[in-house]
């Protein structure tokens, strides 16, 4: 097993596990303490019978005050005076015990509702968060359908089980939990109400020891139980699972003319050894390439900032020039790999691109971000992209698949920078696609890689079919 020190993420991705939430009303007995004489008058009392003048000497009290003390605790039912004239507790009283010389508590039945999110694999409570989570940027982990269509029922169950818990971690009402020696039970769950469905978001690390060899996924903390959910996120893998395309990877960076990043890969292709990208990482630092590698989504944070490094800069620069730049492309091309973008991650980069791109006086450059699609009639593809991408969609273009095998992801900013990721499968080595790839200022480097994005996008894949859809927004409209 290797340590959790020498392990490499080199991918990210979130599973949308569906959930649900629920109305619960429920009865719970409350076990309150007694106020303080009140409580030591009737533990005496419990030890033995005596009379008043015997626990107005225990106490101390005057002939008034343990009169008054005594008259309240008969008019509340919990002393009495036997026929020898001793004070004796009542059924009542005695109930508030369990055994000698312990503190007597006051059980009370009452009602409560809460307002409880439950996933559906593990019925785990998720607290009262009303997540207004859509299923977007991510996978969705089905459950057996029984699940959801008995979910108030189980939920009843598990409530039950878990009300500790639930109560701990403050999930119900404050009025449950006021009294710091109060424990409440559940008594009964009067109802359950299913009140909708959404789904609960589970960030997973894909992460390589030292010897590039994928170690195991760690468990989920929101969840009671992560194997199942485990078992679910393997079949959705397994379904979505590609043979190796290492040739045609090596193919692109050839036509990109890297030879660096394939040096990353051990002799058959099979697997990356993170020895040698630590060497070429101490180059890189040490060399006047303007050239980073990097592993993982270009989007996760440690990646983005590596970008941030190029493009904070240039937006600085540009902001105070007085030159017009605000045709100058910055292209975003994404891959045909159904493991891209599945993240929140991605469309909060892709708003910083959008928002990045205008002051209030000028616009600074014109992005554009290209899907792959399959055709201009790809309409499920497009509402797919559309429902990903919105409120962004008219930055968004349908762009033919194909663009160097479809593997390769590149964010290009005309004269400025370009970045390359490619995502490789290699199944045997790896369950999800392992995305490597590296930044560029190399003016060179930008614009033999700006010649290959720019020779796709004017290109076309046959009489009248540009490779360049146009915008996704309007696709399936007959103009």
């Amino acid at each position: 097993m290797t340590t959790l020190e020498n392990t490499t993420i080199y991918h990210e991705i979130d599973f949308l596990l569906p959930a649900q939430r629920f109305n619960i009303n429920f009865s719970y007995i409350t076990q309150k303490g007694l106020p303080f004489v009140r409580e030591f008058v009737l533990r005496l009392i419990h030890l033995a019978p005596m009379s008043m003048s015997q626990v107005a000497t225990f106490f101390g009290f005057t002939r008034k005050e343990v009169q008054e003390a005594i008259d309240d605790l008969v008019e509340r039912g919990e002393l009495t005076l036997s026929e020898n004239g001793r004070l004796t507790l009542t059924e009542k009283s005695s109930g508030y015990f369990t055994e000698l010389g312990e503190v007597p508590r006051l059980s009370m039945l009452r009602d409560s509702t809460a307002c409880l999110s439950f996933d559906l694999a593990t019925f785990s409570c998720l607290g009262k968060d009303n997540s207004s989570e859509k299923w977007k940027a991510g996978l969705s982990i089905k459950v057996d359908d029984e699940n959801a269509s008995c979910s108030e029922m189980q939920v009843e169950k598990h409530f039950q089980r878990q009300f500790h818990e639930i109560l701990q971690k403050g999930f119900l009402s404050r009025s449950l939990t006021q009294d710091e020696k109060d424990s409440p039970t559940v008594y009964t769950v009067n109802s359950v109400n299913k009140i909708k469905q959404m789904p609960v978001r589970l960030p997973v690390q894909f992460k390589v020891d030292a010897d590039g060899r994928s170690v195991e996924r760690e468990d989920f903390e929101k969840l009671k139980s992560s194997d199942y959910v485990h078992e679910r996120i393997s079949l959705e893998l397994d379904r979505l699972g590609r043979p190796s395309n290492f040739g045609e990877i090596a193919k692109a960076m050839l036509d990109i003319g890297d030879g660096e990043t394939l040096k990353l890969f051990d002799s058959k292709g099979s697997s990356v050894s993170l020895q040698f990208f630590e060497d070429l990482a101490k180059l890189e630092a040490n060399s006047q390439k303007k050239r980073t590698t990097f592993l993982g989504p270009i989007y996760s944070s440690a990646n983005w900032e590596l970008l941030q490094k190029h493009l904070a800069p240039i937006i600085k620069a540009r902001r105070e020039s007085k030159a017009d730049v605000g045709q100058t492309p910055f292209l975003w091309l994404a891959p045909s790999d159904p493991y891209w973008g599945k993240s929140s991650n991605l469309q909060v980069r892709v708003s910083e691109i959008l928002s990045m791109a205008s002051t209030k006086e000028k616009r600074l450059y014109s992005p554009t971000i290209y899907l792959p699609v399959s055709g201009p009639d790809d309409q499920k593809t497009a509402r797919q992209g559309k429902w990903e991408f919105d409120p962004n969609t008219d930055k968004v273009h349908g762009l033919i698949e194909g663009f160097l095998g479809g593997n390769v992801e590149v964010m290009h900013f005309e004269g400025e920078f370009v970045v390359v990721v490619y995502h490789v499968s290699l199944p045997d080595s790896y369950p999800v696609s392992l995305p490597i790839g590296f930044i560029s200022a190399d003016k060179d480097v930008v614009s033999s890689v700006g010649r290959l994005v720019t020779t796709y996008l004017e290109g076309s894949s046959g009489f009248d079919r540009p490779n360049d859809c146009g915008l996704l927004s309007r696709f399936g409209r007959n103009e």
